[in-house]
């Protein structure tokens, strides 16, 4: 499994948490969004479900096995179900990120 970020498409709107969660949604997800402080780490967990995860302001480091990707603004990661990983706020300031998994999930 390789783990890649898709950057911001401008054409979406701007990069803002209601234009992520539209987007989400359309795409028949259920979404949530949240905030992490500096330093803020999650202990490696998997969920059953695809989930993504989308960040709006700071930055994020999902790790899943030898692999981590860096997420900043604008960029999106898409985790397959059962996939172990941890999360980790990167830097000195909050991250803001959209959340979002199928609706039936």
């Amino acid at each position: 499994m390789t783990l890649a970020a898709r950057p911001w498409d401008p054409r979406l709107g701007p990069l803002q948490v209601a234009t992520l969660r539209r987007a989400l949604e359309r795409e028949g997800m259920v979404t949530a969004w949240w905030s992490d402080l500096p330093g803020a780490r999650m202990t490696e967990h998997a969920h059953a479900f695809p989930e993504t995860r989308w960040v709006v302001e700071g930055f994020l480091r999902v790790t899943a096995g030898a692999e981590a990707v860096d997420l900043g603004p604008g960029d999106r990661l898409d985790l397959p179900p059962n996939l172990p990983h941890t999360i980790e706020v990167l830097g000195l300031a909050q991250v803001i990120y959209v959340s979002g998994m199928p609706g039936g999930a």
